[in-house]
């Protein structure tokens, strides 16, 4: 019989993709996609199978994979393998850890060696090992305790373990480590016969069981055992009796979990009417369904209902039994969109985002595997997302620098977004009120069609911007307030409105030094100046997260109490703004107070009128709908033009005009 092979993408940082042997009993189950166990030097790792049939090149001997994980459905459809080997090449990472983000998180198994007792080993550890050498005695008592690992172990130990396995005492094996993140398991059961066969067998005798079958035979499809116990008290038991006449079977299968909550006081309301313009960028991309890919570049205006238009266009390939894909740069805005989705679509909308944990996560993964949700909504990673049978992918707020990944896996989610709706045949749109300067130029070359939104739907007027000058009007205090921004908070608070305040810099002060000898603290790692955070009396390192205590003395001079924070951050402007306002309710939004969950919590806060005046960095800028605010304060809106990037100009302009 003919032998097969496997290529396997093994889930580690290593170049390469590698063969294996498929045994005979496996190949059913070893198809593109799938999770495998495979040997991988001196231990057992996770792999994904991206060819099935691969002929195994000359010299190389393989080995056998392991196990198939997937017990029937492989977890990467067969295109979404075929985006991550697009994503290795083109950004040239190893093929296996681009396989290990596209999976849930939590989710890869591994195994390794171990040495262990036989039964003649535990015995021998009882009651003759007396006979064996002090260390072979010492290396019995330990491997009672438990198998010990292979790899690690000394020199000196490997001729003791080896006389033990020549003796028959302990022998080599594989132990399994569990996933860090699984779906619970429950037992169910389902009819193994016709109802007329089991009413037969059982006769009027077993009440008890035959009340069992009939509930199953009424329910139609597998029911849990903790369902039938309710219905029929004793359940549990008595279906043990109808596995063993073969009436019943009873299995184990995964949980399904609820589809993750979203905050239920932002939902919005009925779907209003559209803008003939929002019309027109609504017929313009549904009209494109059923052809080639094209892409789309939707310049809308803040506020000028980009939303809505996604939400019309992803209703449409609804219709036509198609999938939908929404990505959002922070997930900060996760959640907000999210509910706005749900509000339309119900539970067919999953989220995605690293926000929530392991267990929320693969719960969702798996409903969006299963086909439960038609859409997904997250951030970057959620670009991977194993949904078939795509129509439109929707990239919210384009230009943002947060769809880079800058970690592990580089890659940017609006250019595997692109590619993935291109090789998917569906629609892409890239959405913003500030395009970035690539897609503006592809717009310009028709390369995308560019539709524009350029009026708010509610005729609500575009905000009036006043440009003030610091040299005219000296900011005041420790807040960088000028007169004619404090004079606009106090205006907005009398009025009963909302406030947002913008600083892109968080903290309590943005550098620290000697007054004495100028010394200045910097980061040992980076040579970045070190920010002072208050609220820890620390000085951090906002790329690599080095921390130190502000000392006593200057480390260069020696002098006692000439150590100074100089600067301006989030966290300083917050404190300040409680101070002049003392009757304002003040909070900050900056990754030092709110991550995770804890930003949607802030953002509600907000959103029922909670806060009075919100500071923060970007995350304040993005997007958000908060009816109630009628100031914005943008503090020291010229430092971004000074960062060395070349982008600098550009996404000052982006951060001001959102």
């Amino acid at each position: 019989m003919t032998e097969r092979y496997a290529e396997v993408a093994v889930t580690l940082p290593v170049a390469g993709r590698f063969h294996y042997r498929v045994p005979p009993e496996l190949e059913a189950r070893a198809q593109v996609g799938a999770r495998v166990l495979v040997r991988f030097g001196p231990r057992q790792v996770t792999g994904v199978i991206v060819r099935a049939d691969s002929p195994l090149p000359e010299g190389i001997k393989a080995i056998a994979i392991s196990e198939v994980l997937d017990a029937d459905v492989p977890a990467l459809p067969p295109d979404l393998v075929e985006l991550c080997l697009w994503v290795a090449d083109y950004y040239e990472a190893p093929p296996g850890e681009v396989m290990k983000a596209a999976l849930p998180a939590g989710s890869g198994i591994g195994a390794r060696a171990v040495i262990g007792l036989t039964d003649a080993g535990r015995e021998a550890a009882g009651e003759t090992g007396s006979a064996l050498p002090a260390k072979q005695r010492a290396m019995l008592a330990k491997l009672a305790q438990g198998p010990i690992a292979v790899a690690g172990q000394s020199k000196a130990m490997r001729p003791i373990i080896e006389a033990l396995i020549t003796q028959g005492f302990a022998e080599q094996r594989e132990q399994r480590a569990r996933a860090r993140t699984r779906l619970k398991q429950e037992r169910v059961a389902k009819l193994r016969v016709t109802i007329e066969d089991a009413r037969e067998k059982l006769g009027r005798a077993a009440k008890k069981r035959l009340a069992i079958v009939e509930e199953l035979a009424a329910f139609g499809v597998p029911m849990t055992l903790v369902q039938l116990e309710q219905r029929v008290p004793g359940a549990k038991t008595a279906a043990r009796e109808l596995v063993k006449a073969g009436i019943v079977d009873v299995f184990e299968r995964e949980m399904n979990l609820e589809a993750a909550a979203t905050g239920a006081d932002m939902l919005c309301i009925a779907p209003p009417v559209l803008t003939d313009e929002q019309a027109f960028a609504v017929s313009s991309v549904t009209g494109a369904f059923g052809a080639t890919f094209r892409p789309f570049l939707l310049h809308g205006v803040t506020g000028s209902g980009k939303t809505e238009v996604y939400l019309r266009v992803i209703a449409e390939a609804l219709e036509l039994k198609k999938t939908a894909l929404v990505l959002v740069p922070e997930i900060s805005l996760t959640p907000q969109l999210a509910a706005r989705f749900r509000a339309r679509f119900g539970d067919r909308v999953a989220i995605l985002h690293s926000g929530l944990s392991e267990q929320s996560r693969l719960g969702e993964w798996s409903r969006i595997r299963r086909g439960e949700a038609s859409i997904a909504v997250g951030a970057r990673s959620a670009v991977f997302a194993p949904l078939a049978n795509l129509g439109v992918i929707v990239v919210d707020e384009e230009h943002d620098s947060s769809f880079k990944q800058e970690e592990g896996v580089r890659y940017h989610a609006r250019d595997v977004a692109l590619v993935r709706a291109q090789r998917a045949g569906a629609v892409c749109v890239l959405g913003s009120a500030t395009p970035s300067l690539e897609s503006a130029w592809h717009a310009e070359k028709a390369t995308y069609t560019k539709l524009v939104l350029t009026r708010r739907p509610t005729a609500r007027p575009m905000p009036i911007v006043d440009i003030v000058d610091l040299r005219t009007f000296t900011p005041d205090g420790e807040a960088m307030l000028s007169a004619p921004l404090r004079a606009a908070i106090a205006t907005s608070l009398a009025a009963g409105d909302q406030t947002i305040l913008f600083l892109n810099r968080r903290g309590f002060a943005t550098f620290v030094l000697c007054k004495a000898c100028g010394h200045s603290f910097r980061c040992p790692h980076c040579s970045v100046s070190l920010t002072y955070h208050r609220h820890s009396d620390r000085m951090n390192c906002h790329y690599c997260n080095f921390h130190q205590r502000v000392p006593e003395a200057c480390p260069s001079c020696k002098v006692v109490g000439s150590i100074e924070r100089k600067g301006l951050g989030t966290e300083k402007v917050a404190d300040a703004i409680a101070e002049a306002f003392p009757t304002a309710r003040v909070a900050r939004l900056d990754r030092d107070v709110a991550s995770g969950s804890k930003i949607e919590a802030v953002l509600a806060r907000v959103a029922r009128r909670e806060v009075d005046i919100l500071v923060g960095t970007q995350m304040v800028t993005k997007g958000h709908d908060f009816p109630g605010v009628t100031l914005v304060g943008v503090l020291c809106a010229d430092t971004g033009l000074n960062i060395p990037d070349f982008r600098a100009s550009e996404r000052t302009f982006q951060l001001l005009a959102q």
